[in-house]
């Protein structure tokens, strides 16, 4: 066999090699081909996975025939109930606990859902939900600019039951929301959140409380202004309410007893909780219990505690007593200067340095709304260190703007020299996070008052 031969049988082999590759990579590439049009993709489209959710969710709004139950806590205190009830078209109708108006008068707005980084719900157009988080503190009771620091764009988080829950995009406040049923849905549309609004705030402003517990009474504290309830001062929660009572964000625990809800007994008109199927009601004292805290606040004024704060607007349960005498000061102080309507801003009680206490009138001219003025009463301070009874004697004929309102503010000064009183923390009613301390007629059980200890 010459070279010539060998050379072209070796291309003959190259050429077989080739064309069984070739067979081989044809026959691969219509396997693949034909794996592609049977399987479906690995992952789906993210549009399309968004849509569907978005369209699950808008089913779950709508699935609530009777409407939904919504409670927030915003993280600027308090906590609040809603009612919706979604249309397909967009629409929403709300109610809330908001004020009595908002429990009553039905108001319809507009929502959408929309894919932001979560499957969102928006509420687009303004309605009671946004009360709370207007940035005028003079609509949302929390502060300018920030209002409740609330929120109105809610992402959804998850579902059990008939519950929905979501997070607020921008706060990040827990919203839940529960499927009413028919009759609760009726009394709700009735005005049955008004009304517990009206005979629960009646049967407890105002009022010094307390829970036996163990043989012994407790105090407890309910702000229905600032919907916040505490025992003996130690444990608290915000609430929002309820068709049935209060609910609160978290527990409350006292000796060892969790409570999960205030209870509203609508035919007694009276609160009460549960330790397990065991009522104990929610009594009222005629004057406030001392709590049980060391050490005592008679032995700590001028060092931990320098002064205390009376703002009447924000300490619903001072006594009757005090409010007349106070109220009687603030009217007189007004016809000064030819009733040129001065009034008083709020008290503050120096505990000073020296043994002496200030009772100090901060007040103010409406013609001058930017300034104030302050009147310093001096006194003496007699303090009992085992009982914590004062009584207090002027030091010094008062000066300046104290002697020049001094005729006109006397049912305030003589209330404070002319009793003996006990100081002692107390459990009343105050703005969240608030220490409280009071002042104890002994002459009058009846009769107190109490503020804010600041440092």
């Amino acid at each position: 066999m010459t070279a010539a031969h060998i050379f072209t049988e070796q291309q003959e082999i190259k050429q077989v090699i080739m064309k069984k590759l070739i067979y081989i990579m044809l026959a691969l590439f219509g396997f693949i081909a034909g794996c592609k049009k049977d399987e479906d993709p690995i992952f789906d489209d993210p549009d399309t996975r968004l849509a569907a959710a978005l369209a699950d969710h808008q089913a779950e709004l709508l699935s609530a025939s009777n409407g939904w139950k919504a409670t927030i806590y915003p993280k600027g205190g308090k906590g609040f109930f809603y009612y919706f009830k979604f249309t397909a078209d967009g629409k929403v109708t709300m109610l809330s606990d908001f004020n009595t108006t908002t429990a009553t008068t039905p108001k319809e707005s507009t929502y959408r859902l929309k894919a932001l980084q979560r499957p969102t719900l928006i509420f687009d157009t303004y309605n009671y939900i946004h009360l709370i988080a207007d940035p005028d503190a003079n609509v949302s009771g929390g502060s300018n600019a920030t209002g409740l620091t609330s929120d109105f764009e809610f992402a959804f988080t998850g579902s059990s039951g008939d519950s929905l829950k979501f997070e607020g995009t921008f706060n990040k406040n827990a919203m839940v929301m529960v499927k009413l049923s028919s009759a609760e849905e009726q009394n709700i549309l009735g005005g049955g959140i008004k009304k517990i609004l009206d005979e629960s705030t009646l049967a407890v402003s105002g009022k010094i409380l307390y829970i036996m517990l163990n043989n012994k009474q407790v105090p407890v504290s309910m702000s229905m202004t600032g919907k916040s309830f505490s025992i003996a001062g130690q444990s608290s929660s915000p609430f929002s309410f309820t068709l049935d009572g209060l609910e609160l964000k978290t527990p409350v625990t006292y000796s060892g007893i969790t409570f999960n809800k205030v209870y509203w007994n609508a035919s007694g008109k009276y609160f009460y909780l549960l330790n397990g199927t065991t009522e104990i009601k929610i009594e009222i004292s005629p004057s406030p219990l001392p709590l049980d805290i060391t050490p005592a606040l008679h032995t700590v004024i001028k060092t931990r505690w320098t002064s205390m704060r009376i703002n009447v607007a924000d300490l619903p349960d001072l006594s009757a007593d005090f409010m007349t005498k106070y109220n009687t000061a603030n009217a007189s102080l007004g016809t000064y200067q030819n009733n040129a309507g001065r009034y008083i801003e709020y008290i503050n009680i120096l505990f000073n340095a020296d043994g002496t206490v200030t009772f100090e009138i901060r007040y103010k001219n409406p013609a001058s709304p930017s300034s104030y003025y302050l009147a310093d009463f001096i006194y003496n301070m007699t303090l009992n260190t085992t009982t914590g009874i004062a009584r207090f004697t002027l030091a010094a004929a008062p000066t300046g703007n104290a002697n020049t309102i001094k005729s006109y503010v006397t049912a305030l000064t003589d209330y404070f020299a002319n009793n003996d009183f006990k100081i002692v923390y107390i459990s009343a009613a105050a703005p969240a996070g608030s220490t409280v301390g009071g002042f104890l007629s002994q002459n009058d059980p009846s009769s107190f008052f109490y503020g804010i200890l600041l440092q």
